[in-house]
C-alpha cells in the first residue's frame, strides 16, 4: 500500500473507531461512521481517479480494511458488498450497464446484500422472484443475513426469474423495501445482517442484472477475502488492547514472576504470542491479496488463459488463508486473558468482543470444508471451490 492512501484515511478510521467500545456495549448501529467514511471517500477508494477514486488495488483494499477493523470489525465487514459490487463493475465489459453503475458509486451510493435467505428452499433454490402483471415487473421475496443492508443506499437482490437467477438492482428507499434490525447473533452485532423484505418492488428492465456463468471473475475470493481483512484487523485490535491493559496495570499477583505486569516475563510471553499470531494472520492476508491483485491484472487485460491461471491460484491462496488467519485471530482473542486478572473481564472494556467477533466472522465458513477442499485440490486435482450456496438438504 502506498504510504499516502494509508495516511489518508488513518485519521478517518481513528474518528469511526473511537466509539467503538460503547457501541459494542449498547448495541448501537453505526450510521454516523458509515456515513463519515462516505464522505471521506473511502467507499469509492478502488474506483478509477475519473469517478472520484483511488484506483486501489485489492492489496491496498484489503490492507485498509484491516485497519478499518482493527478500531471496528463490524464497519469493515457492513461493507463487503459494497466492494465486492463495486470489484463486480471494475471487471465488468466496458458499455453503458457499466458506465452507469460506475456513476452510482461515484456519486457516493453504497450498496448492500439481499442474497440469502431462511426458510424450506433446497439448496440452491430461491423464493424470492421478479414476475410479471399487468404493470410491469415486481420484486416480491424474504432475505437474510442481509449484512451492510441497512446502511445501503442500493441493494442487488438474488431473485429467479423465467426460471434463471439473475441480480435485481433495487434502491433501498423504493416502496415496499423494508429493511429490519433482526440480527441476533452474538459477535459482529452492529453489521445490520438481518431481514430484508421486498413486497411488490416495481423494477425495471435495466434493473436486471443477468448473472454470466461463463464471464471469469474472482468475486467468489474477493468476498471470502473481506471477511479475512476484518479477522486480520481482529487479532491487531487484541494486540493493541494488550500492550494497552498491560502497560496501565500495577496490579499483580504474589507469585508473579516480576515485580509488575510490564515486567512479568510470563507476561511478555503472552503478549509476544498474541503479537506473532496478529503476524501471521497479517501474512496470510497480504499473500492471498497478492493473488487478487494478479487475477485482477490478468482479467483487465483480457487475457483469459492467464485470468483462469490467477483466479484458480487466487482460490487457493484465500482457501490457505482461512486456515491461518481465523485460528490466529481466534487464538489471540483467547491468549489475552492471560495478560491479566479478573479486571480484565470488565464489561465496561468488552474484550470479549474480539473473540465474539472473529467466531461469527469464522462461522462463515466450516474450516473443515476449506481444509478438506484444499487437501481434495492436492491429492486429486478437484477444483477449491470459492462459490457455494445453503439450504435444506
Amino acid at each position: 500500500m502506498t504510504a499516502a492512501l494509508a495516511t489518508r484515511f488513518r485519521s478517518v478510521f481513528d474518528e469511526v473507531g473511537r466509539d467503538a467500545v460503547a457501541r459494542e456495549r449498547e448495541r448501537r448501529l453505526p450510521y454516523a461512521e458509515v456515513e463519515l467514511l462516505r464522505a471521506s471517500g473511502f467507499t469509492r477508494v478502488t474506483l478509477p481517479r475519473e469517478f472520484g477514486g483511488e484506483d486501489a488495488a485489492p492489496s491496498e483494499l484489503f490492507e485498509l480494511l484491516a485497519e478499518l477493523a482493527r478500531r471496528d470489525p463490524n464497519l469493515a465487514q457492513l461493507l463487503r458488498s459494497h466492494f465486492s459490487f463495486a470489484d463486480r463493475v471494475l471487471h465488468a465489459p466496458p458499455g453503458a450497464r457499466r458506465d452507469r453503475l460506475l456513476a452510482l458509486l461515484a456519486g457516493g451510493a453504497i450498496h448492500g446484500n439481499a442474497t440469502f435467505e431462511r426458510g424450506p428452499a433446497s439448496v440452491g433454490a430461491l423464493t424470492t422472484a421478479v414476475t410479471r402483471d399487468a404493470a410491469g415487473l415486481r420484486l416480491d421475496g424474504r432475505k437474510f443475513y442481509s449484512t451492510g443492508t441497512l446502511f445501503a443506499d442500493l441493494v442487488s437482490v438474488l431473485a429467479e426469474y423465467e426460471g434463471e437467477q439473475i441480480g435485481v438492482l433495487v434502491r433501498t428507499d423504493a416502496p415496499g423495501v423494508e429493511r429490519f434490525d433482526d440480527w441476533s447473533g452474538f459477535g459482529q452485532r452492529m453489521t445490520g445482517s438481518g431481514t430484508t423484505v421486498f413486497t411488490g418492488v416495481r423494477v425495471e428492465e435495466d434493473d436486471l442484472l443477468p448473472r454470466d456463468a461463463g464471464r471469469l471473475s474472482h468475486g467468489g475470493s474477493f468476498v471470502q477475502l473481506v471477511l479475512l481483512a476484518a479477522a486480520a484487523g481482529i487479532a491487531r485490535g487484541v494486540l493493541d488492547d494488550a500492550v494497552a491493559y498491560v502497560g496501565a496495570r500495577t496490579r499483580t499477583f504474589s507469585h508473579a514472576s516480576g515485580p509488575t505486569p510490564g515486567e512479568d516475563p510470563i507476561v511478555q510471553e503472552v503478549v509476544g504470542d498474541v503479537a506473532a499470531l496478529s503476524f501471521s494472520a497479517d501474512a496470510a492476508l497480504a499473500a492471498a491479496s497478492r493473488a487478487l491483485d494478479a487475477s485482477s491484472a490478468a482479467i483487465r487485460a483480457g487475457d483469459d488463459e492467464r485470468a483462469r491461471t490467477a483466479i484458480a491460484a487466487a482460490g487457493r491462496a484465500v482457501t490457505s488463508a482461512q486456515l491461518v488467519v481465523l485460528p490466529a485471530a481466534l487464538q489471540a482473542a483467547t491468549s489475552l486473558f492471560e495478560v491479566g486478572g479478573a479486571s480484565a473481564l470488565d464489561a465496561d472494556r468488552a474484550l470479549d468482543r474480539h473473540w465474539r467477533n472473529a467466531r461469527t466472522l469464522a462461522s462463515h465458513n466450516p474450516a473443515r470444508y476449506k481444509a478438506r477442499d484444499l487437501g481434495a485440490h492436492l491429492l486429486t486435482g478437484a477444483p477449491v471451490a470459492t462459490w457455494w450456496s445453503v439450504g435444506e438438504a
